[in-house]
């Protein structure tokens, strides 16, 4: 069975276009490492949207979505702990009012 091939138009790093045949085109993933295959259509929407219609930026910086899922998660995480420290020094304050409020009553 023969694989069809679709090129499309897009940029290198130095500004030239360039034919790729992004039918079956496989990238790896900067951050986990794991290749991922795209629809060659969603994938030339893709590049040509968030990359700058560059093919050499998306080979370089794409960051699948299950790694951008994770490190949402992080942010998350450090958001509630920031929320959480933000409390406390609440707290502490808070403390120290009533502690000056009860010395200068008394």
């Amino acid at each position: 069975m023969k694989k069809n091939k679709t090129f499309y138009t897009l940029k290198n790093r130095d500004g030239r276009e360039v034919q790729i045949d992004l039918n079956n085109y496989k990238v790896t993933c900067t951050i986990t490492g794991t290749r991922k295959a795209f629809y060659h259509k969603y994938l030339a929407g893709l590049i040509e949207r968030d990359y700058d219609n560059n093919i050499d930026t998306f080979r370089t910086t794409y960051v699948s979505r299950e790694a951008k899922k994770a490190d949402s998660k992080q942010k998350r995480v450090d958001q509630i702990q920031d929320r959480i420290s933000r409390a406390y020094d609440l707290i502490t304050q808070l403390k120290s009012q009533v502690e000056d409020l009860t010395r200068n009553n008394a």
